[in-house]
C-alpha cells in the first residue's frame, strides 16, 4: 500500500489496513476465522425464495451469524463513510421513499422503470472496484469482496449489499442525469427503482429509450413489466406513493384500506395489532395528513367501542405524543 492510498484511507475516515491481520485487529476476531469466512462464504448462507406479485420468487440469502457480524462491522466502518450520489435516495439513514418522491412534486409526467434481478446483478468486480477506488491494496479488496459477495453477486439477505449498491450505482447514477438533467428532466433512484419526471411528455418518451442504453451498458437489466409512463390520466405513483400537485402520500385506496383494518380491529374480526401499529407508522413517516385522519378516526372508535382491545392495542398515548 503506497502512502498516498494511505493518506487517502485516514482521509476519509476508513480504517487501514493493508492485510487479513489487519482486519482481524480491527474487527477483533481470529485470523483464522476471518480467513474460514471468507474462503467458505458460498457455503454458510441460508437460502429460501420468497414469491413475487408477478408469480415469479426471489431468492433471498441471508448469511450465518458469523458472517453477518463481520458484513455489519464492514457497514459500520467502511461503507457508512462512504457517500453514494445524491440522486440515490434509498437505504440511507434517515431517508425514506417520501425522499425519493418529494423531488418530482408537480410533475405531469412521471416515468419509473424497475431494474430486474437488481443486487445479484451486481456484480464481485464491481465490488472490488469500490474496495480499490478508496485506497486498498489488492489483498484487501480480495478479502473484503470475498466477504460481502455470494454467487459472484450482491445477496440480497446480506447487512452489507443495499449500501454496496448505491455505491457502485454511483456511474449509473452519473450517466443517468448527465442525460436527464439538461433537458429538465428530474432523476431520481431508490434502490432498484427508477424514476423520471418533466412536464414534456415528449422528453421522457425519448429519454426512455436513450435511459435503457444506458442501464444495459451498465449492465442492468429493465424489467419491462414494471416500466409505466404515468400522465394526467393516470394515477402517479412513486414506490408506492401517490403523488398529488402539490404533495405525495398513500393516497386515498390506502388510506381507506388502513381505515377498514382499523375498524375490523375494533369490532373484533381481526387482532392485527401488530400489523396496523405498523401501517401507521409507516404513515406517520411520510404522510402527515392522513396520518392525522387515522389518529381521529382512532379516537372515534375508542369512544364508539370502550371495551375493545384495540383500545390499548392500537397505543392511543403514543399516537397522540407523536402529534404533538
Amino acid at each position: 500500500m503506497t502512502i498516498n492510498n494511505i493518506y487517502r484511507l485516514k482521509n476519509i475516515g476508513l480504517p487501514v489496513m493493508q492485510s487479513i491481520e489487519d482486519l482481524a485487529k480491527h474487527a477483533r476476531l481470529s485470523i483464522e476465522k476471518i480467513r474460514y469466512l471468507s474462503v467458505r462464504a458460498e457455503f454458510i448462507y441460508l437460502t429460501y425464495e420468497l414469491p413475487k406479485t408477478n408469480g415469479k420468487t426471489r431468492e433471498i440469502a441471508q448469511p450465518s451469524r458469523e458472517l453477518k457480524a463481520i458484513q455489519s462491522w464492514i457497514l459500520r466502518n467502511i461503507l457508512d463513510k462512504l457517500s453514494p450520489s445524491i440522486y440515490s435516495k434509498g437505504f440511507e439513514k434517515g431517508t425514506s421513499i417520501l425522499d425519493n418522491a418529494f423531488p418530482h412534486i408537480g410533475s405531469t409526467f412521471v416515468l419509473t422503470i424497475d431494474l430486474e434481478n437488481f443486487f445479484p446483478t451486481v456484480k464481485a468486480s464491481k465490488v472490488f472496484t469500490l474496495f480499490k477506488s478508496v485506497g486498498y491494496n489488492k489483498e484487501m479488496c480480495v478479502l473484503l469482496t470475498n466477504l460481502c459477495v455470494y454467487k459472484g453477486g450482491l445477496p440480497q439477505g446480506a447487512p452489507t449489499s443495499p449500501k454496496l449498491s448505491n455505491l457502485i450505482c454511483d456511474k449509473l447514477d452519473s450517466r443517468i442525469n448527465g442525460y436527464a438533467g439538461p433537458k429538465g428532466i428530474v432523476y431520481t433512484r431508490y434502490a432498484d427503482d427508477i424514476t423520471l419526471s418533466a412536464n414534456n411528455i415528449q422528453k421522457l418518451q425519448k429519454a426512455k429509450d436513450f435511459i435503457g442504453t444506458i442501464i444495459s451498458d451498465e449492465n442492468f437489466k429493465i424489467n419491462k413489466s414494471k416500466t409505466k409512463l404515468c400522465g394526467t390520466k393516470r394515477q402517479k405513483m412513486i414506490t408506492g406513493l401517490v403523488l398529488s400537485e402539490s404533495s405525495a402520500g398513500i393516497g386515498r385506496v390506502k388510506l381507506r384500506e388502513i381505515r377498514a383494518k382499523i375498524h375490523h380491529a375494533f369490532v373484533g374480526k381481526h387482532n392485527e395489532f401488530d400489523h396496523i401499529n405498523g401501517l401507521l407508522s409507516f404513515t406517520y413517516s411520510v404522510d402527515k395528513s392522513s396520518y392525522k385522519k387515522l389518529y381521529r378516526f382512532i379516537d372515534k372508535m375508542n369512544k364508539d367501542y370502550p371495551d375493545s382491545l384495540a383500545v390499548l392495542e392500537l397505543h392511543k398515548n403514543l399516537l397522540k405524543k407523536q402529534l404533538q
